[in-house]
């Protein structure tokens, strides 16, 4: 039973991200020690401008989704001028103003830390933000970005323009306290109405369910071809090769029941599943999570471009 229990804790964020190798027993230990929830990929959809106000006590003017990447990152001016950079012709460039910039990034947190060292760059870990951190300086000293640490392969960046003329480094690092906050889920302060009243992005809900995506999933491998339900996955080969191990231990599986979960915490890049299984196991896969007859699984589906991938999968919800 302790085996188990361990097994299925670990399981439930081994597809968070995209190691380089698959993680020691102990990194699984300490991963999960660290790891306090998730957040939306869509940021402009997750942190709005009532929380931005909230958490700053500036009003915001604008939220403005990145023009290069709209699904993961945004803008929240506190200062908008469609000629605020003049030199410019493209309108896109040529606005602007005083802002906080927010995005996600499924990017190795490590291979971002050499990044930094080859560019005479520093960081450091901020003890008031009450989650795994990057605090990132300039070769001159002045403060770079706040990358909150989601997974080894998932952060938060956030970071602003104009320092020293808007947002203080000291804003900024409060600022990141409160997103942290509201990764984990305990926020230590009201969310107060924007008092600006400006267009926020409109939710992007898909069309339909993608449950076709989980059924896919799992005839792959009720069909013993776990290679291509490998491929389905949001994650890294060593990930893979970890959950092909345990694939390995199915002798027999049938869907039961596939059914939407939490719909009402579904994105345009998010949804989830609960499906039902009836399978037959070889004697190692106890040890892997699965017991013979019925079992039960929680799906995550992440949308990564036009692609949607199995992002979670779980014994629990």
């Amino acid at each position: 039973m302790k085996n188990l229990l361990f097994f299925l804790a670990v399981i439930s964020m081994a597809l968070a991200g995209c190691q380089t190798s698959a993680p020691s027993s102990k990194d699984l230990e300490n991963q999960q020690a660290i790891i306090k929830g998730d957040i939306d990929t869509d940021i402009c959809q997750a942190i709005t401008a009532d929380f931005v106000y909230s958490a700053t006590g500036k009003p915001v003017v604008k939220v403005e989704p990145d023009w290069i990447l709209p699904g993961q990152a945004c803008r929240y001016y506190f200062t908008y001028d469609p000629n605020f950079n003049s030199k410019y012709e493209d309108p896109k460039l040529r606005a602007g103003g005083q802002l906080i910039f927010m995005m996600v990034e499924n990017l190795s947190v490590e291979n971002q830390k050499k990044g930094l060292e080859i560019l005479d760059s520093s960081y450091k870990s901020e003890s008031r933000i009450k989650m795994e951190n990057m605090v990132t300086y300039r070769e001159n000293g002045t403060l770079r970005d706040i990358r909150l640490i989601i997974n080894p392969n998932r952060y938060v960046r956030i970071d602003t323009n104009l320092a020293g003329q808007g947002i203080s480094d000291e804003e900024l690092i409060q600022f990141a306290i409160k997103v942290a906050e509201k990764i984990q889920g305990k926020l230590s302060f009201e969310i107060k109405k924007n008092p600006v009243e400006i267009e926020e992005p409109a939710v992007a809900k898909p069309t339909e369910p993608q449950q076709q995506v989980v059924e896919d999933f799992w005839n792959n491998l009720a069909g013993k071809n776990i290679e291509a339900a490998l491929k389905m996955m949001d994650a890294n080969e060593g990930t893979k090769q970890a959950w092909g191990v345990n694939f390995n231990n199915l002798e027999s599986l049938s869907v039961k029941k596939i059914e939407p979960t939490f719909q009402e915490e579904w994105t345009s890049t998010r949804q989830s599943f609960k499906v039902t299984l009836e399978v037959k196991i070889k004697p190692a896969g106890e040890e892997m999570g699965w017991q013979q007859g019925q079992n039960y699984r929680w799906i995550s589906l992440q949308k990564n471009g036009e692609v949607w991938q199995i992002h979670e999968l779980a014994g629990n919800p």
